[in-house]
């Protein structure tokens, strides 16, 4: 029997694929912090919070696990499905994975198995602490509506429904609504999101890959030189189609509709735009081909996870991007994982502000560039412009492993990246921004995944935390 397949019997199949469904997979927003003091307090406390209330939500009687023997989840061809049994999934199964090019044809030619039905869905609330941008801790709360994925199951859920809120002590909050749905219907994903966030310390230093931080003037009576506040409403839609094998398409819309306002004192954003107060308005469109082999969604050992797209918007004087986003992992050793990222993006046309501070990538924008989401050696929003490129190198080592509950891991890793404003988008490693550092990982179950880096870069030391992997 499988490695994997063995740890079942820590939590027991469905009740362990219960536990971490309920978890949040990836908080709204990210956060950087530059204090020593702040990890140890967000780390007993996050666990406390994340841990307590979910043990209450688990049903007493969870559904029978199904066969899993036969199915490896640590290989990358782990969903394939033997057709001359006769134990075939129903049509609608959480536990297939759409993005394989013999799971659709095992589906299809299926049926129920009698005394088998379904996970039934649940209802879960809760707690939980998440990052936010330049405004430390998030205390946010869950409701979450949601069918677990079978236990060997690339996700640990086919289908749910959130309701997340968060408030930060600098006055940053959010409110966001989304349904997920990554195995719900065979061959096809859907993301729908509505969100309006304030984010009261967001970075500004300026346009362009030379913009200077200077430290000294950086003080207590000028607290906002390199701050101001963005109070942002958006709502996306994407749908995604399996093609054959790992090959999937994905379209993209959204509406965008962000107010920049200054805050009090002298600032960079003030200096560039002397209004003070402006609002953007951006609807726009995105294609992508995704490339995914990975072994599972949650936290990943083996396999490439390869997107590249086009997008238009209406933003500013109407623009056009084309970006990608190249991902690898490679197992070294059991415990032990290398991963890698490489991004970049050009654009064309004149862009909005707003468009400028984040990828549009595959169920999931990026912020950039600086901070947990992209570069762990600068300040979060540190570099702005029309185009990007930075890459990411870590290894992840679980130093203390608890297989299905969890693990404390440590990650080295190595940052760098560069932003074009009045230049054009090219292939170069001259003037990149490079940091290093260390994380303390603090995995829960199968899905959350608290992450505290300590980075340094140009700009000195730099703190931040992270909700789930970095990529």
């Amino acid at each position: 029997m499988p490695a994997r397949v063995s740890r079942r019997s820590l939590l027991g199949g469905s009740r362990a694929a219960a536990l971490a469904a309920a978890l949040p997979e990836r908080a709204v927003g990210g956060e950087l912090m530059r204090s020593f003091r702040i990890p140890v307090l967000l780390a007993l406390s996050a666990a406390s919070l994340a841990a307590a209330p979910l043990m209450a939500q688990v049903p007493t009687n969870p559904p029978p696990a199904r066969d899993t023997t036969a199915r490896d989840s640590t290989a990358v061809d782990s969903t394939t499905t033997d057709s001359s049994k006769t134990d075939r999934a129903p049509t609608v199964s959480p536990g297939i994975d759409s993005t394989r090019k013999d799971s659709a044809a095992a589906v299809g030619e299926g049926s129920p198995e009698p005394g088998e039905p379904a996970a039934r869905w649940r209802t879960s609330w809760f707690p939980y602490l998440a990052g936010g941008a330049n405004d430390s801790p998030v205390l946010s709360f869950r409701l979450r509506h949601w069918q677990a994925a079978e236990y060997e199951a690339r996700s640990t859920y086919t289908a749910a429904f959130n309701a997340d809120a968060g408030i930060a002590p600098k006055g940053s909050r959010y409110v966001a609504a989304s349904f997920r749905a990554p195995e719900y219907w065979t061959g096809w994903r859907l993301v729908v999101l509505a969100a309006a966030e304030r984010q009261a310390r967001l970075g500004y230093f300026g346009l362009g890959n030379n913009t200077v931080f200077d430290k000294d003037a950086d003080t207590p009576e000028m607290p906002f030189l390199y701050r101001m506040r963005r109070t942002r409403y958006r709502v996306t839609a994407e749908v995604t189609r399996h093609i054959k094998g790992p090959l999937q398409v994905a379209l993209q819309t959204a509406y965008t509709r962000a107010r920049f306002s200054a805050l009090p004192g002298p600032s960079t954003f003030l200096t560039d735009f002397p209004q003070g107060d402006f609002t953007e308005h951006d609807v726009s469109g995105r294609l992508a081909l995704i490339y995914d082999t990975r072994d599972n969604e949650y936290n990943t050992h083996q396999g490439l996870l390869l997107e590249a797209g086009t997008q238009a918007g209406t933003g500013g004087d109407n623009y056009s991007r084309q970006y990608a986003i190249l991902r690898g992992y490679f197992q070294v050793r059991e415990g032990t994982v290398l991963a890698a990222r490489l991004a970049g993006a050009g654009m064309g046309g004149t862009s909005s502000l707003d468009a400028r501070f984040a990828l549009p990538g595959w169920e999931k924008e990026v912020p950039v560039l600086g901070g947990q989401n992209s570069h762990r050696g600068i300040d979060y929003g540190r570099l702005t412009g029309r185009g990007v490129l930075f890459g990411n190198l870590e290894v992840r080592h679980d130093v203390l492993p608890f297989g299905d509950l969890g693990a404390i891991t440590l990650v080295a890793f190595l940052d760098a990246g560069r932003v074009f404003e009045r230049e054009g988008f090219k292939l170069t490693t001259k003037d990149m921004k490079v940091g290093g550092g260390g994380a303390i990982a603090l995995r829960i179950l199968r899905s959350t995944i608290l992450e505290f880096n300590f980075g340094g870069g140009p700009d000195g030391f730099q703190f931040s935390v992270g909700n789930g992997w970095m990529f």
